[in-house]
């Protein structure tokens, strides 16, 4: 039989944490057990979303190259826009602006090694610890009263689309080429044919090209991409209780499920390698992150520093090392999370180099189209069979032309502006059109913009 309910957190695409209940003879003295594991949201991306499957697989890698570079590890600041979409049925979910603006400032505070637990952390790790150098500003709240529910259904693979579109109930996305949208609703506990398995706290998809799909991938839309959270799990000032799955209270709520979520967002995995549950985690998993010590499962959210789960030679500290579970990318205690390793930052600011390299607002290192306020194509280079224009407000309406480079007019378009508080951003085919570059321009009233594109095929 199944018992109260229990915690899920989604994240890198992933299921975070599933506490199933189990009869009472089975269960051990700290309470239920906790069953975690990338599998579980693997079956549910090899089943419904593959092409999404192998492009966070690629994208990752791209990322863990690209986190090795020299530029990677420069330490300018990035500056990321965020707008957060409070989706409401009930008082308690509309959540106060002071609790928003909190859970922004730890968001600052733990990306940029301000949190003031920061002497928490255990000497051996002491030298690892780093600062990503990412600041959060917040752009726009959104508040969206509904009657829809909002909930994962593991047997269709819906991942709560209906969360992001205000004809369902939901609230539509803010261009999520050029914002972090998050997302708070009441997240309903997962069922599978009527049955409860557990709670979500949250999900995040990780960087994937974005909308660099192939045709009729069934993925998720552009308007999908962002950060997921439980009203619950909201900053460190929130009155709404939490029940912890282990009973005798409450879970510990520090605002760290959205600084866990938005590291999946950037790029990083769990640091046990998202092995466990169905993978028979043998240490040997790992999260891509060489300053990580191995881990064979996550932690019970707990702050059990004599944990060490892999009695093994960590290549990169050269001996043995303890579980960290001071990161936060673990499942300890909210009250236990305090660090990033360096080697996640890296990661992170890869990402923001590369394939969210247009989220950045500011940086001193000028990348590949992450001018401002210009139109401009995405993904390019292209290699599905279709490209998006991403016209800024300022843009509307405009005339976009696509050029061979011997100067043939190949396609032409009339954007309009779109309706208020939505973007523009259209789809154009490139079927028929051969490997190599062309001209994209825009051209409005007495102004105009161009762009070179490469397709590939």
């Amino acid at each position: 039989m199944l018992s109260l309910p229990t915690v899920i957190r989604f994240g890198l695409g992933t299921v975070m944490c599933l506490f199933l209940s189990m009869p009472a003879h089975a269960q051990h003295a700290q309470g239920l057990p906790i069953l975690c594991g990338q599998e579980v949201f693997n079956h549910i991306v090899r089943e419904h979303y593959p092409d999404l499957h192998r492009a966070f697989e690629a994208t990752f890698d791209e990322c863990r190259a690209r986190a090795a570079t020299p530029v990677a590890q420069e330490r300018s600041q990035y500056v990321i826009p965020v707008v957060i979409h409070v989706v409401w049925k009930n008082p308690e979910e509309n959540l106060h602006d002071s609790i928003l603006l909190n859970q922004i400032t730890v968001l600052n505070e733990d990306y940029n090694r301000l949190n003031a637990d920061t002497g928490n952390l255990r000497a051996i790790f002491s030298h690892v610890a780093g600062n990503a150098q990412i600041r959060f500003e917040l752009d726009e709240i959104r508040r969206v009263k509904t009657n829809a529910n909002f909930q994962l259904n593991v047997l269709t693979g819906d991942l709560m689309a209906n969360l992001k579109n205000s004809a369902q109930g939901g609230s539509d996305a803010k261009n999520p080429l050029r914002y972090l949208n998050i997302w708070i609703c009441r997240i309903q506990p997962v069922t599978i044919l009527g049955i409860p398995l557990g709670q979500v706290l949250g999900f995040a998809f990780p960087p994937n090209n974005l909308p660099n799909w192939p045709a009729n991938s069934g993925a998720p839309a552009i308007g999908q991409d962002g950060v997921v959270l439980d009203f619950r799990t909201v900053g460190r000032n929130n009155p709404n209780p939490l029940p912890s799955p282990a009973g005798g209270g409450n879970l510990v709520i520090r605002g760290r499920t959205g600084t866990h979520e938005v590291g999946h967002y950037l790029g990083l995995r769990h640091i046990w390698g998202d092995g466990g549950l169905l993978g028979n985690n043998d240490c040997n998993q790992s999260d891509g992150i060489d300053d990580t010590p191995f881990a064979n499962a996550q932690s019970n959210f707990d702050c059990n520093k004599n944990r060490n789960t892999c009695v093994k030679v960590e290549p990169f500290y050269g001996m043995d090392m303890p579980d960290l579970i001071e990161n936060y990318m673990d499942y300890s205690s909210e009250s236990c999370m305090n660090m990033f390793t360096q080697g996640q930052v890296n990661h992170m600011r890869a990402v923001l180099q590369g394939p969210r390299n247009i989220l950045v607002q500011s940086s001193s290192i000028a990348q590949p189209g992450s001018v401002q306020n210009k139109p401009l194509v995405y993904p390019n280079p292209v290699c599905a069979q279709e490209f998006w224009l991403d016209i800024p407000s300022e843009w509307w309406p405009c005339h976009f032309s696509l050029y061979s480079t011997d100067g043939r007019l190949l396609l032409e378009r009339r954007i309009e502006q779109g309706p208020a508080g939505t973007w523009p951003v259209t789809h154009v085919k490139t079927t028929g059109l051969s490997s190599g570059w062309y001209i994209a321009r825009w051209q409005q009233d007495r102004r105009q913009w161009a762009e070179r594109v490469f397709i590939y095929r």
